[in-house]
């Protein structure tokens, strides 16, 4: 029976077999009872061991506690009144006639509860705050044997973390587990302890558990964020009120920070801090702070008042109201009043300056947000930023084609790229794409970004040939306003090489030629392109041509290829030259012959008539009609009325 110390001790423990023993041989007529045995430290055993052979001499116990010497009986018993070795192994020997040996160990587990169970933070006492980790030590005193002991942690009546421990030693340790927590303020006052249990398998006693005292532990955390302030609007002359609360512990404490005034009353209860304001004027415009703080730190929450039919009034003038400057630059602004002020600051993030007037001897920051900040007795506390830009000009611009080197080519599309290093700020930079001198496009950022960066822009462009020789530029500006300058950094031009297929001269070359035969041809073949075309004329070999500089001379007809090719392309005509008789000489010397034989047939005509007709010259005067022919007389024919004729001198005649 163990006495418990700290609080309960319950049983009930599974089966650890941490020994084995058995025969030197399969054979061995041994036989032991009980097989096993857990005993406490200290406790009597006893255990029988008996064979069933009757050849043999002799057999007894060997162990370091209660060993027998060789007994000619066929059962020995091992007792031990007080078994106190921790590393004992009794084994039971048999010694046959013929000489052979077997033997049996006897596993044996020998325990001890622990002495004690406590449980305490590592290096931490008092409460403990919201957040922070910290570890519980839970010591276990004087147990044995370690691989049996299993420590359980409980969070109230929560299981959190079980141990086991796999270390061999037999002897009796101190030992201790872990638990490392991280409290929630919800967790306050929650109880925490730990559990030592020897799990000594279904041979051993009924287990036993001893726990350690709990441990249990306030919260501390910082006040969390203030609840009900929220900003008010009232009509003048009417009252209102402001309240502020917040969690934390300890209890936060509260102050107000506000313009002070006989209308403003505070009231503080164990809750929280309440702010009143009887019948409210214009004094009362303004912001109202509420602090909540404990010693693990504090909270605040601004509210405003805004009162309807009264102005509120700040009367802070910035000189210049905003500016524009250079990164590394100096710069300085004064904070002016109208009034009588009895604070007046500039505030840049967390940094206060406690001067009417901002400088900066250099500017290193990029985001820098000033603000002048004031008090006016009577109105409260006002305050107006300061707009400034921080500029840089970009380090370089240049320009070149994506995935593309050389010469291009006509048609192909190509992508430029206009690569800006170290510019700020990006949404006032101003990308301007130009071919020559003429504009091409202009990009601007929507992205907002104060610090430098790299920017690139791409320009999409299909040359053609008449873009041999075009030159590209790309230039950065900065649009800072019409407050501040304008930086404008130009790229260096980019020049590039057309290519461009072989046109070849159709109307210098068409597709059908007639040549009259034994007269000769001449084909011009002439092609534009970049790099410049390479000429060749292709046609069957048998045919009789003469071939300079390009041009073809033909005799005869046929299919001449005319190929015109360079790096881009190759563009060929196929030529047919036709044969055609020339009739024009034929047809000239017909003609003739028929003139000849025309003029033959007139004069063979002519001669006939002339010889025909006599030839003279007659008078016809007061001719008669006369039916009688007469030899002087012209007859027509025989058919017609004959003329009277008067014969003339033959001089008179005349052809």
């Amino acid at each position: 029976m163990c006495e418990i110390i700290f609080s309960r001790i319950f049983l009930g423990f599974p089966l650890l077999l941490w020994m084995t023993g058995g025969p030197t041989h399969a054979a061995c007529p041994i036989e032991l009872n009980p097989l096993t045995l857990v005993v406490r430290y200290g406790d009597s055993v006893s255990v029988n061991c008996s064979t069933s052979s009757i050849d043999y001499e002799g057999m007894g116990w060997e162990a370091t506690l209660g060993g027998t010497a060789l007994e000619e009986v066929n059962y020995v018993i091992w007792n031990v009144e007080n078994l106190t070795d921790w590393t004992i192994q009794p084994v039971c020997y048999l010694t046959q006639k013929d000489g052979e040996q077997c033997l049996k160990k006897f596993p044996v587990i020998l325990y001890k509860t622990p002495g004690s169970v406590s449980i305490s933070p590592q290096s931490h006492s008092g409460p403990m705050v919201e957040g922070t980790e910290y570890q519980l030590q839970c010591d276990i005193q004087n147990v044995a044997p370690l691989r049996s002991l299993v420590v359980k942690w409980y969070k109230g009546n929560e299981t959190v973390k079980t141990e086991t421990f796999h270390n061999s030693t037999r002897i009796p340790v101190d030992v201790f587990s872990t638990l490392n927590i991280t409290p929630r303020r919800f967790e306050d006052e929650v109880k925490y302890r730990c559990e030592a249990e020897l799990d000594l398998g279904p041979k051993g006693p009924l287990a036993s558990v001893l726990s350690s005292q709990t441990l249990h532990f306030a919260v501390y955390f910082p006040p969390q964020n203030i609840l009900e302030l929220r900003d008010t609007e009232v009509d003048v002359g009417s009252p209102t009120g402001l309240n502020c609360s917040s969690d934390g512990n300890p209890r936060p404490e509260y102050s107000w920070t506000y313009h002070r005034a006989p209308n403003v009353k505070l009231k503080n209860n164990d809750g929280g801090s309440l702010l009143t304001i009887e019948q409210t004027t214009g004094e009362n415009i303004g912001t109202y702070t509420c602090h909540a703080s404990n010693t693990l730190g504090k909270v605040f929450k601004i509210a405003r008042v805004s009162v309807r039919g009264a102005e509120p009034v700040c009367p802070i003038k910035l000189i210049p109201e905003s500016v524009v400057v250079k990164y590394g630059s100096p710069i300085s602004v004064s904070c002016r009043n109208t009034t009588s002020v009895e604070e007046i600051y500039w505030t840049t993030g967390p940094e206060v300056v406690n001067d009417t007037t901002w400088s900066v001897l250099e500017l290193l920051d990029w985001d820098i947000r000033p603000g002048c900040k004031a008090t006016f007795q009577g109105i409260g506390r006002c305050s107006k930023p300061l707009h400034i830009t921080v500029y840089k000009t970009p380090d370089s611009v240049s320009i070149s084609v994506l995935r593309h080197s050389g010469p291009m080519v006509e048609g192909t599309k190509y992508q430029l790229q206009c690569d800006i290093q170290n510019i700020a700020p990006l949404q006032n930079l101003v990308v301007k794409w130009y071919k020559g001198n003429e504009p091409l496009d202009n990009v601007t950022y929507s992205t907002v970004s104060k610090t430098p960066v790299d920017v690139s822009d791409t320009l999409m462009i299909s040359p053609s040939r008449d873009d041999d020789g075009a030159q590209y530029r790309c230039r950065a500006e900065l649009d800072l306003g019409p407050e501040g300058p304008q930086h404008t950094v130009t790229s260096e031009p980019l020049s590039i090489t057309v290519h461009y297929k072989p046109c070849i001269n159709a109307s210098r070359l068409p597709v059908r030629i007639p040549v009259f035969r034994g007269y000769p041809e001449e084909l011009v073949c002439e092609a534009e392109g970049y790099p410049q075309p390479r000429i060749k004329w292709v046609y069957d070999p048998a045919k009789h041509v003469s071939e300079a500089g390009g041009n073809l001379t033909v005799f005869e007809a046929g299919l001449y290829n005319c190929t015109a090719t360079n790096i881009v392309e190759t563009s060929f005509i196929v030529v047919e030259v036709v044969l055609n008789e020339d009739y024009l000489p034929l047809i000239a010397g017909f003609v003739a012959f028929m003139v000849v034989v025309i003029s033959v047939i007139f004069v063979f005509i002519y001669s006939i008539y002339y010889k025909n007709t006599k030839m003279g010259r007659y008078s016809l005067k007061k001719a008669k009609l006369s039916s009688t022919p007469n030899g002087n007389v012209a007859q027509n024919g025989g058919r017609d009325t004959p003329l009277p004729m008067t014969k003339l001198s033959q001089p008179n005649i005349n052809f």
